[in-house]
């Protein structure tokens, strides 16, 4: 086979990252469907070396093992593509379905903006590339670029084009050995996180969740594969359902907080067809007081979570008890700084909280308990003056997820004098759940503001164990929107909560204090990441004396530099392996490590997008590739 032949059709197939269909709303979810399917192309092309194909590595290319043994075959796929879309475009323009209009936005020469249009993400190198196809095909046209737009949306068609799309790239994947798949899966799965993470209207959303769903129906279509294709194909569903509860999740945020404007009939239309806004799912969940029965010696205790029993009533009469927990949230100080939440505030973020919480189904790697709801600690009928301080807070009621046994923290276990040290099989896994929690709670737009190792919890078995690849993640109490209009409510000075908190997020000694971000939830991941590598909590890893630390809070703004410190993090290789202390490393630098650059601004769609590639590749990935 000639292989300049070969280039030049990869260059071609390139091409198709533009090919779009544009001038329809119904075929909105379609168009993106198309970008998706694009991308497993561009992505198997990159992992196949086709994309790196020159003068120069053809013939490295050209005798690796894939190309050696299946090169007519791809030869014929990749003309099989080329041709579906050209005759699909004749047959629609030959009925008048397709027109042609003049690209005087020059999009074509930006594919970059085109994608940021679309909000569909696009690498640096996958914008090179099809820039230097779109170049090519210039050199060969006359006049000015031009864009296919419908006149007359042939539905039935473009499906059926789809489909086809789909089972190519599915040919195509499958001449690849295993590892090679499993990489072009996580390539796929990761574009398409971050085209959750750039959709933010409702009927974008809607119209996500819609292409999903189609990309589902045709991966899970029954054919005579190989059962190395099925269960590929099985894999790849549950990530698309995954993502498609994620995509409803960040919808039903929307319809209870919106950040993207005053939502649309439109909007209303799409919320109301992914069933956001059903009667089972309650927007209030204010609980009376008088329902929950809490232990006297609650308000001795001061813990930030209790257990609880909560009154149900029945339909048919009577009621039913049930053991809940409680997180609290004090607004003992609401108010009392111009620039601090009111009580009202409070009380309306832990109730979007709560509703967000409630919602189920709830993507299972959010590892996020079930709400039942909040409530005021405060008698209802008592003056605002008059309440005591201890009842100055609000509950959120949890579900017990099995068990008569209280929950139990990270932190408990950590301390628990004469336990065994987990393997480190063990601490891996829970390293990377609680990190994949993170990466999954911040493409939904949520801050959590209080990740430390209090705030994992596990719940023992009837024998008194725990498992610990079953955390989940709480302490919301300060969580909120990561929207850069948003309040912050700022925790109150906590030394030893301190010490998980970035020290920008600190109090100095002008009492002044960054707002949260992304960036900092991640530097509190990596400091669970120390205490999981030695298997302490981290005052004990850096002999933090707590006395002399709640009285010099200098002592944790320096906790970053020691955890940073050569020998510190050298310390934490030692324990559980290179790859997990680069993976702590990358959280607890943060920075470039991260893609930031000083004065970059997070909740833009561009810095965002960029930390949630870096995150995933330095910390998710590389946790998930360890094999001990």
């Amino acid at each position: 086979m000639d292989p300049i032949s070969v280039g030049g059709l990869a260059l071609g197939v390139a091409s198709l990252g533009l090919q779009v269909y544009t001038g329809c709303i119904q075929g909105t979810y379609l168009n993106l469907r198309l970008r998706m399917e694009q991308q497993r192309l561009f992505a198997w092309s990159e992992t196949s070396g086709l994309l790196d194909l020159d003068a120069n590595n053809q013939d490295r290319i050209l005798n690796s093992n894939l190309f050696s043994l299946h090169r007519q075959t791809i030869l014929d796929l990749l003309v099989q593509v080329r041709c579906l879309f050209d005759d699909f475009t004749a047959y629609q323009r030959r009925h008048n379905n397709l027109s042609l209009e003049r690209d005087d936005d020059d999009l074509l020469a930006a594919p970059d903006r085109d994608a940021r249009h679309a909000n569909f993400p696009m690498s640096d190198r996958k914008r090179d590339f099809i820039r230097k196809a779109m170049e090519r095909l210039r050199t060969k046209s006359q006049g000015a670029w031009l864009r296919l737009r419908w006149t007359s949306f042939d539905k039935e068609a473009f499906e059926r084009l789809l489909g086809k799309f789909t089972a190519l790239n599915d040919e195509m994947t499958d001449l690849l050995d295993h590892s090679l798949q499993l990489e072009i899966r996580h390539t796929v799965q990761h574009t398409n996180r971050s085209v959750l993470l750039l959709h933010r209207k409702i009927a974008d959303l809607g119209h996500l969740v819609l292409a999903l769903k189609s990309q589902m129906e045709a991966s899970g279509s029954p054919s005579a594969a190989s059962p190395a294709s099925t269960v590929r194909r099985e894999a790849a569903v549950n990530a698309l359902l995954q993502l498609t509860e994620l995509a409803k999740f960040k919808a039903f945020n929307e319809t209870i907080d919106p950040k993207a404007g005053v939502p649309t009939q439109i909007d209303v239309v799409t919320a109301a067809s992914l069933q956001l806004a059903s009667p089972d799912l309650p927007r209030h969940l204010r609980l009376d007081r008088h329902r929950i029965e809490l232990d006297p010696a609650v308000d001795a205790q001061e813990t930030p979570r209790c257990e609880a029993i909560l009154t149900t009533a029945l339909d048919s009469g009577g009621e039913t008890r049930k053991r809940v927990w409680i997180e609290w949230k004090n607004y003992d100080d609401a108010g009392i700084h111009p620039d601090s939440l009111s009580k009202e505030d409070i009380v309306d973020r832990v109730r979007k909280l709560a509703c967000l919480l409630h919602r189920s189904p709830k993507p299972e790697a959010f590892r996020t308990p079930h709400c039942l709801g909040f409530f005021d600690k405060a008698e209802p009928d008592e003056d605002e003056a008059d309440v005591d301080v201890l009842d100055r807070r609000l509950g959120l009621v949890f579900e017990r997820p099995s068990g008569d046994l209280p929950p139990v923290s990270l932190n408990e276990l950590l301390r628990e004098a004469g336990s065994r040290k987990p393997r480190v099989t063990e601490r891996v896994k829970l390293a990377h759940a609680l990190a994949n929690c993170l990466l999954y709670l911040h493409a939904v737009n949520w801050l959590h503001k209080g990740l430390r190792s209090h705030n994992v919890i596990f719940f023992r078995s009837h024998a008194g164990e725990v498992d610990l690849a079953q955390p989940y993640l709480s302490g919301f109490d300060f969580s909120r929107p990561g929207g850069s209009d948003e309040m912050t409510d700022a925790p109150a000075d906590d030394a030893e909560h301190d010490l998980y908190r970035h020290p920008l997020t600190q109090s100095n000694r002008r009492g002044e204090r960054e707002r949260s971000k992304k960036s900092f939830d991640v530097y509190s991941l990596g400091v669970i990441l120390v205490e999981l590598a030695h298997w302490r909590t981290v005052d004990e890893v850096l002999a933090v004396d707590m006395r002399r630390a709640r009285g010099n809070p200098e002592m944790a703004r320096r906790v970053r530099g020691r955890l940073l410190d050569g020998d510190s993090i050298a310390g934490i290789g030692a324990e559980t392996g290179w790859r997990f202390e680069e993976a702590t490393r990358t959280c607890l630098a943060g920075g470039v490590e991260l893609g930031l650059q000083p004065g970059d601004d997070e909740t833009r769609d561009e810095v965002a997008e960029r930390l949630s590639a870096k995150y995933y590749e330095g910390v998710v990935k590389r946790l998930g590739d360890i094999v001990v």
